[in-house]
């Protein structure tokens, strides 16, 4: 009975494994199952889409028939209708002479003669335009079925030109200039598709992005790239495989400069002003809200400059602040404020005055915020925090949860962060004393970094502040330095201010393409462009 019922219980584990290879079937044949419906959805995405080309290319063909059709008929007609009277002219003259009485003929003599001058002296169109008409497949990897080429006279490289080639271009800044097709003739070309046999190559390549050939209009087209950094590109282009006679020619890309084109003119209520201006933000109404450190306070001006508000004062309770030192919008109506000497985050309403919420108390932990010295909002509405003597980013929930933390652990530990800036999956810190960048992910990776001390082209004394601009380039109060650096998002130099500004501390873009810049010594506020 013993060995039954370990038989039994042996049986047992066996039956068990044959109910997971069971499940295991199934399993399979639901995962086939799907994957065939994928595959099927996948097939009809991509017919629908070759159905589709294959409209359009067909309607172009049928547009292009009747256009050429109409174009031939009226001169096919007038030759016609030419045919026709010489034919009557001389079957009448014929039947007259053959048929007709003497004084008749000598009566229409005169005028018969000069019809016949007429209609002999009429130039005949010996020109038949012959209309080039290809189609060309495509790759299919991109799931196009190619394009059309269409022209009565195809363009020629070695008379084609480029124009716009004596502007300044500058590193960051989008390049354009213009190809101007010719015919072997010298005729403008207008060539269908033309930038389809178009190449633009640009070295050094990995200094360059967003290469592109688009058409213009009156047979042109426009040819655009990015160069990242300044310095000497090399620029070819083709058409139809074959170099222009000026091509390969060099351009030569400059830093762009950043001009100091004035101070923000702020209208102050009577008994206001600055006592130290320093975080600052602007809303897509263009309202712009300045962290007043030595004030105590929040100022918010509309676009014109004029003070709508301000609110706050020296302070532990909600609503009020110990030197608040960094100033976000959360929407066009709400900001938050890095409360330095309170470790806090108070979230305001500027309409209302009304403290929403306030969040974070002195520490160590999860929540807490030593120093908190900057603060931002991500394109996920999360909530980004640089503490300084924690030496740490948090991001949190746009409700003050603690999400993350970066740059606490890891061989590149931050050292005295002073701001960070969130683009996409990459946070961008800048170390005040350190005199660097670096860049995490979200996993609090170390990815790279960039500068060092110094008061060269991309190096750093004491680095405060950062924003974007509309091109996505990296803005940085370089402030020992006085001035303010622009770099690519990987760290490359591409320009920076004309002139100095005195100890530049927070920095941001506003909606009309402004570059505002805070000077907490200066007590002022610069326009940068």
């Amino acid at each position: 009975m013993s060995n039954v019922q370990t038989i039994k219980e042996k049986e047992n584990l066996l039956q068990e494994e044959i109910r997971k290879f069971k499940k295991t079937s199934k399993d399979v044949e639901m995962i086939i199952a799907i994957a065939k419906q994928e595959v099927s959805k996948a097939a009809q995405h991509v017919i629908t889409k070759t159905q589709q080309q294959e409209k359009q290319l067909l309607e172009s063909l049928e547009m292009t028939r009747r256009k050429k059709i109409e174009q031939i008929n009226p001169a096919k007609q007038e030759l016609e209708s030419l045919v026709k009277q010489i034919h009557q002219a001389a079957q009448f003259a014929e039947n007259l002479v053959q048929r007709g009485p003497g004084w008749d003929i000598i009566k229409t003599k005169t005028t018969l003669k000069h019809k016949f001058q007429e209609l002999c002296g009429v130039e005949i169109s010996r020109q038949h335009p012959t209309t080039f008409v290809k189609f060309t497949a495509a790759s299919q990897q991109d799931l196009k079925l190619g394009f059309i080429q269409l022209t009565e006279k195809p363009a020629k490289a070695a008379t084609s030109t480029v124009e716009g080639l004596d502007q300044t271009f500058q590193a960051g800044v989008e390049a354009e200039f213009t190809l101007c097709p010719k015919t072997a003739e010298g005729e403008i070309c207008n060539q269908a598709d033309l930038n389809d046999q178009v190449e633009l190559l640009i070295k050094p390549t990995k200094d360059v992005t967003n290469v592109s050939v688009e058409e213009k209009g009156e047979g042109n087209l426009r040819l655009k790239f990015t160069p990242e950094v300044p310095g000497a590109y090399d620029v070819e282009v083709k058409i139809n495989g074959e170099n222009l006679p000026t091509s390969p020619f060099t351009i030569p890309v400059e830093e762009h400069q950043l001009v100091v084109v004035g101070e923000l003119d702020l209208k102050f209520n009577q008994g206001q002003g600055f006592k130290g201006p320093i975080g600052i933000a602007i809303n897509k109404q263009g309202d712009i809200a300045v962290a007043d450190y030595d004030g105590h306070c929040v100022f918010v001006f509309n676009k014109e400059g004029k003070c709508l508000e301000q609110f706050g004062e020296k302070g532990k309770h909600p609503g009020q602040f110990t030197n608040p030192v960094d100033v976000t919008f959360l929407n066009d109506k709400e900001i938050l404020i890095a409360d330095q000497f309170n470790n806090r985050i108070q979230h305001i309403n500027i309409q209302t005055e009304v403290v929403v919420k306030t969040f974070g108390k002195k520490g160590e932990g999860k929540g807490d915020f030593e120093t908190p010295l900057s603060v931002c909002v991500d394109d996920t509405e999360r909530i980004v925090v640089t503490e300084y003597d924690n030496n740490r980013v948090q991001v949190m929930s746009k409700e003050g949860e603690a999400l993350f933390t970066i740059g606490d652990s890891g061989p590149e530990k931050l050292s005295t962060p002073y701001s960070c800036i969130p683009y996409k999956n990459i946070f961008l810190v800048t170390e005040r004393d350190n005199h660097v960048i670096k860049a995490f992910d979200a996993s609090n990776t170390f990815l790279y970094k960039f500068g060092k001390k110094g008061n060269q082209e991309g190096q750093f004394n004491s680095p405060r502040g950062m924003c974007l601009d509309g091109s996505k380039n990296l803005l940085v109060c370089d402030s020992d330095n006085n001035r303010v650096q622009r770099f690519s998002l990987d760290g490359r130099f591409r320009g920076k201010t004309t002139v100095p500004l005195q100890s530049p501390l927070h920095i941001v873009t506003a909606p009309d393409g402004r570059i505002l810049v805070t000077s907490l010594k200066a007590k002022k506020i610069y326009i940068l462009k």
